[in-house]
């Protein structure tokens, strides 16, 4: 197994960081937050660099870079935050529609990879949590098709989206569909996140698809979603730990340079264990994150049910350790921690989203103890 990174990784992480860095400095502040870069722009400037959707494969746009170059443009990110998301805006919807073996679906993905399309992926119902099974919205056939009504929830990277991949119910199973976003019938709710970003609700009021719409049948649909949800998970785990890499250096070179009678706090023994023990902590998600990213593959066809295992392990772990590093990073911060311009309590405000909206540990932990019975009796 490989831990450390190669020449080729390493010269993508530093121009990630050197761009993303470059893109937060030159954005202006807005409303007294820290700066941010235009989420859009940073996404064409991504994909112009092969980075956006590098880690799929050659033939859908990508190149073929894996897990590990997901985990490195995660990780860049969290980082370096941003509202750019990977995760809803490129991970989730490019390995749905990936599994799928329409034509149109592996085109799509293509102008996903290059920036040149924005696709969100409905995936949650309103009172359901992070159950994957879809109950509300359901396909029904009609003449030349099938009508959807029903309502999604949590719906990241929605705002400017050109098509959504939603789930349904139907007859036989769960199926996925693409629907452009200015189908009569589908009405679109944007609120605001804890974070900051931009977030939606769908309601599908009969909806009618022609038959080339439904991009994955009622046989599939569920395992694909599972898989889907397994690789979001783990670029969801690259991001904390990005996240929490971040937030413990910014806490570090402030503990440095602020003095207290005439001294500097890192002089003090006692913050010095406190941040000795965070350094332990993220070192160990580093551990789990690299471990998944070497067992866990693009497509299913590359999975194992230890792959899965890995990346539940390596998104549990990380919840619980970001959301340590982020309130120990605030609090060692004094009084200044808890201000919008600092940002060191982005990270704190992301993490809560992230687990809100994938799932938090103790839902990792069962998907994790499921995929070890899974390879228990494989």
């Amino acid at each position: 197994m490989r831990f450390a990174p190669d020449e080729e990784e390493t010269m993508i992480r530093d121009m990630l960081d050197r761009l993303l860095r470059d893109a937060r400095e030159g954005a202006a502040r807005c409303d007294g937050h820290a700066p941010r870069p235009d989420p859009e722009a940073l996404r064409h400037q991504l994909a112009e660099l092969g980075l956006w959707g590098g880690w799929l494969p050659e033939h859908l746009g990508g190149t073929d870079g894996g897990a590990r170059l997901l985990m490195v443009l995660a990780r860049g990110l969290g980082g370096n935050p941003s509202h750019c998301d990977l995760i809803g805006g490129c991970v989730l919807p490019a390995c749905l529609l990936a599994q799928s073996e329409d034509e149109q679906a592996h085109e799509t993905v293509g102008l996903i990879s290059t920036g040149e399309i924005s696709v969100a992926a409905a995936l949650l119902e309103p009172g359901k949590r992070w159950d994957l099974t879809p109950s509300s919205v359901r396909a029904e056939p009609a003449p030349g098709g099938f009508r959807l009504v029903g309502q999604k929830a949590h719906i990241p990277d929605a705002v400017g989206a050109n098509y959504f991949v939603i789930s349904a119910a139907e007859e036989g199973g769960v199926s996925l569909f693409l629907l452009p976003a200015e189908t009569p019938g589908l009405s679109i709710s944007h609120y605001p996140a804890t974070d900051g970003s931009i977030w939606a609700m769908l309601r599908l009021d009969d909806v009618t698809l022609p038959t080339k719409a439904r991009v994955i049948g009622p046989g599939e649909g569920l395992a694909a979603l599972e898989h889907a949800r397994a690789l979001a998970g783990f670029a969801a785990a690259a991001e904390i730990l990005g996240s929490c890499s971040a937030a413990l250096d910014q806490t570090l070179e402030y503990l440095r340079t602020r003095e207290q009678f005439g001294r500097p706090l890192a002089s003090n023994q006692a913050l010095q264990f406190r941040a000795a023990d965070l350094h332990t902590d993220i070192e160990m998600l580093r551990s789990l994150v690299l471990g998944a990213a070497n067992s866990l593959g693009v497509m299913p066809a590359d999975c194992s049910p230890r792959s899965y295992s890995d990346a539940a392990a390596a998104m549990a772990t990380a919840l619980e350790t970001g959301d340590r590093v982020a309130r120990e990073a605030i609090h060692l911060h004094g009084a200044i921690g808890m201000t919008r311009e600092l940002g060191i309590g982005y990270h704190l405000l992301r993490l809560d989203v992230i687990a809100r909206w994938l799932g938090d540990s103790a839902h990792f932990r069962n998907l994790f103890l499921t995929a070890n019975e899974l390879e228990d009796v494989a």
